[in-house]
């Protein structure tokens, strides 16, 4: 049986999309009264809703009866663009790997806040057996080639905090190495240019390159395949491949850092 309380507290959170929706609209700043006109709500309710919006920051005060989007809002669209935008400029270069090793090949965002990668773009692997990846699916760093090859490229105190937050493996289970060991892997992956991947515990494997805009490492192109699969493969031509890709990825994405910031 719902509560009126639970129903009380989803109908302010439709109230408050409502009201984010019509602020996104507005040109410039807007007062009370026309926001509670607009929305169809007493000003009462859209006041209340809005001190809520002002506190975190997605609506600001325009003087001492107007308000304007706030720079959260802004940020938070701009976030939500520029991973559109990535995803959109990776997608041929997922699918030229796609064309050429026919196994599942993925575009990963690194996520600072979080210390982890999300799935953006991926084609899956025609072959009914495989790993099932689904698109935003959140990774480990510490976990499989697309992971570490971003966590190679990371400074010192965000490897500690992706390394201090690892916990034990998604698949097998088992905790991760001790970070002196790893920081000998991913020296060999920065030596390499490309994270190698081959558990047979899990029974996956995968190789993949980091992807970079304006120097910094911002995610990874890469393959994976059950390890069974990766057995019958060109590891060498693979890992070329994927460090081509990751290559021109990274240039692609450097040409649209240069036009957005012109």
């Amino acid at each position: 049986m719902t509560s009126s309380s639970d129903e009380k507290e989803r109908g302010s959170g439709a109230r408050l999309l409502l009201l984010l929706d019509i602020i996104a609209g507005v040109e410039g700043d807007f007062v009370l009264k026309d926001l509670a006109t607009r929305a169809r709500l007493p000003v009462s309710s859209v006041h209340r809703l809005l001190q809520i919006l002002v506190k975190a920051g997605l609506v600001e005060r325009a003087g001492s009866v107007a308000y304007r989007p706030g720079r959260e809002l802004f940020r938070l669209a701009s976030r939500v663009l520029r991973h559109m935008d990535y995803a959109t400029v990776a997608k041929p270069f997922v699918k030229a790997l796609w064309d050429r090793w026919q196994e599942t090949a993925v575009f990963s965002l690194y996520r600072p806040a979080n210390h982890s990668a999300l799935v953006v773009e991926l084609i899956q692997t025609p072959h009914p057996l495989r790993h099932v990846l689904e698109p935003d699916t959140e990774l480990s760093l510490l976990w499989g080639s697309l992971g570490r090859s971003i966590l190679a490229h990371l400074p010192q105190e965000e490897f500690a905090a992706a390394y201090a937050k690892a916990g034990l493996g998604p698949i097998t289970h088992e905790p991760p190495v001790s970070a002196a060991v790893l920081a000998q892997e991913l020296e060999k992956i920065r030596n390499d240019g490309v994270a190698v991947f081959n558990s047979e515990e899990a029974e996956l494997a995968g190789v993949a390159a980091p992807v970079f805009a304006g120097g910094v490492v911002i995610g990874s192109l890469g393959v994976t395949q059950p390890t069974y699969r990766f057995a019958r493969l060109d590891v060498e031509a693979l890992a070329a491949d994927v460090r081509e890709g990751a290559a021109a990825l990274s240039a692609a994405l450097g040409d649209m850092a240069g036009e957005s910031n012109s």
